[in-house]
C-alpha cells in the first residue's frame, strides 16, 4: 500500500503515531514505523491522552512496527523524526541522506503529559511547514 508520508521515530509509540494521525486528520496519506519497535507494546499512554485531549483522535488502536524495505519504497517521502532516526535509516536501510526529510522534535518518550503536549504541538507545526512546501 502507498503512503505519501511515512513518519519513522525511535520505537513506534510516541513520534511517529501522532504524525500520521495529524497527517491523516488533514486528508494525507500516512504511515508510521519504528528503528527499534518492541512488538506488543501499544501507543504511548500519554500520546493518546495528548492527542484525545487536543485533536479529539486516538491512538488506541495503534499496534508499533519496525520500518521495512517495502515502507521505505512504498513512501513518496520519509520523515524522520530526529537527526538520529535519519542516520539509522540511512545506514541500516542504505539511503542518501537527501532521501529522508529531518525533523528535530526530542522523544517525550516516559515524560509527563505536559511533554507530549508540547511535542504534538512541535509535530503539528512542522507538519503545516512540510505540508505547505509541498
Amino acid at each position: 500500500m502507498s503512503v505519501q508520508l511515512l513518519f519513522v521515530c525511535t520505537g513506534n509509540t510516541c513520534r511517529s503515531p501522532l504524525a500520521e494521525a495529524l497527517s491523516e486528520a488533514r486528508g494525507v496519506s500516512a504511515g508510521s514505523a519504528g528503528v527499534s519497535a518492541a512488538a506488543g507494546d501499544g501507543a504511548a499512554p500519554n500520546a493518546d491522552r495528548a492527542l484525545r485531549e487536543a485533536r479529539g483522535l486516538s491512538l488506541r488502536s495503534h499496534t508499533p512496527r519496525d520500518v521495512s524495505e517495502a515502507d521505505l519504497v512504498a513512501a513518496e517521502r520519509v520523515v524522520a523524526m530526529s537527526p538520529a532516526v535519519a542516520r539509522r535509516l540511512c545506514d541500516d536501510h542504505d539511503l542518501a541522506s537527501d532521501a529522508v526529510v529531518t525533523w528535530a522534535i526530542p522523544d517525550p518518550y516516559g515524560g509527563s503529559l505536559a511533554d507530549y503536549r508540547w511535542c504534538l504541538e512541535e509535530i503539528s507545526a512542522a507538519l503545516d511547514s512540510l505540508l505547505a512546501s509541498g
